[in-house]
């Protein structure tokens, strides 16, 4: 894979967290008859056109009825027009934005002006223009889906599995026994009759364990492929059986040796595969957080973890991929006294963040022992840390808390850890 693959696949990472951050706040805004707009840019739009579009839409919202919604909307969409003046030019993944008047309460009289700008992390193809009580969030929903699906099946004499992996998330959906006899010692006529009831019982495995796969995977719109691995030559008899539904027999990418069998034959198969499923999240993570336990255990120097070591590595430009864990849960404050100007920064967690403020007029100030601290700005930990990692064109990776990869990094590094790319 190419270094600028890899690249555009750790910024989505990031980018898809902060799209799962900004649909959480936009999907509980609501307001008045059609005074909320939603609005898809694809990058091959040009930006004259779609102020024309704005200022053709500000004429036609004049014939509104209700003054009030007419109002919220022209100033919606005048809101719009604001922030594109300051657009040299369309990302190239396209925009996504939102605007609208918000009334607090949900009474009428009270509405804020609020406007949400999104740079999503795959590229729009389709312009539209969405007016209503609700911002359109389809795009982004369908956006933070992973997709692109695998599916293994494991299967040899005595057991079998069926599972899929998709993004970060690995599913063993079902487990057998077979029930088939194993070796036996009888001669002549009971040898050909247990040879029969074994090459039935066999027959009748491979018979279940296919149909279980055709009604899984036959579900599976985005399914790239299939792996199916087992010990010895019982994978290949399987395949032989046409068991398989044909359309899924086409996608079997290949027969993979491995070791165990059952859910852990499953879990052996995917190390196996790994250089052939390299887009996947659950790769990706696995590869990149081996590399900073590798050079953690050899002591190089060149990886580090904590909030207070990762922030000195960012300021001196020595991280080259920072890893963050989507588990991480504290904002970081900035609060500054009000007679001596003195600064300071503060990471607390999430559910404290109401106690700073509670508390912040008896901080005393370190410098002139005044109480006049004010609460000058306050930002989610892993957006604040993944700005300061762009502004020195630092890789991010996010690990999901679903893998054994980012359990291990929120459990026992903290959820911040970094490669370097020197000493420090």
């Amino acid at each position: 894979m190419s270094e600028t693959k890899k690249k555009e696949q750790e910024d989505s990472s990031f980018k898809r967290y902060l799209l799962k951050k900004n649909l959480e706040i936009l999907k509980n805004k609501r307001g008045f008859h059609t005074a909320l707009i939603s609005l898809t840019i694809p990058p091959t739009k040009k930006l004259f056109d779609v102020t024309s579009y704005l200022k053709k839409e500000i004429g036609e919202s004049s014939n509104i009825k209700s003054k009030g919604n007419r109002k919220n909307v022209i100033d919606s969409i005048t809101a719009i027009l604001g922030k594109l003046k300051n657009i040299k030019q369309i990302p190239p993944n396209g925009l996504i934005i939102y605007s609208g008047q918000i009334p607090e309460d949900n009474k009428p009289g009270t509405e804020k002006s609020e406007i949400y700008i999104i740079e999503p992390p795959e590229p729009l193809k389709t312009f539209k223009y969405y007016c209503a009580a609700d911002f359109l969030l389809d795009p982004l929903y369908d956006m933070i889906q992973e997709k692109g699906a695998y599916a293994i099946i494991n299967i040899e004499n005595k057991e079998a599995a069926i599972g899929w992996i998709r993004g970060t998330h690995l599913e063993i959906s079902k487990t057998f026994t077979s029930g088939v006899h194993g070796k036996h010692h009888a001669g002549g006529q009971s040898q050909r009759r247990l040879e029969r009831l074994i090459e039935e019982g066999a027959q009748n495995f491979y018979k279940r364990v296919g149909e279980s796969a055709n009604t899984i995977f036959m579900k599976f719109d985005d399914l790239k492929g299939i792996f199916i691995s087992g010990a010895g030559m019982t994978k290949a008899k399987f395949l032989k059986k046409d068991v398989l539904d044909y359309r899924l027999k086409d996608k079997v990418l290949d027969l993979i040796d491995v070791s165990y069998s059952g859910a852990a034959g499953i879990r052996e198969t995917v190390i196996k595969i790994q250089d052939k499923i390299q887009s996947l999240r659950y790769i990706q993570e696995k590869q990149v957080f081996n590399r900073f336990m590798e050079n953690i255990s050899k002591d190089t120097g060149l990886a580090t973890y904590g909030e207070k070591q990762v922030r000195k590595a960012l300021e001196m430009g020595a991280v080259d991929t920072l890893l963050l864990s989507e588990g991480v849960r504290s904002i970081r404050v900035h609060v500054k006294c009000g007679k001596c100007n003195n600064e300071l920064y503060k990471t607390v967690p999430n559910q404290k963040i109401k106690e700073i403020y509670e508390k912040i007029n008896s901080l005393s100030c370190p410098m002139c022992k005044s109480h006049l601290f004010q609460i000058e700005g306050e930002w989610d930990l892993i957006e604040e840390l993944g700005d300061l990692a762009e502004i020195q064109s630092s890789k991010i990776e996010l690990l999901s808390t679903e893998t054994e990869e980012g359990t291990m990094l929120i459990s026992t590094f903290g959820g911040i850890a970094a490669l370097l790319r020197f000493k420090i």
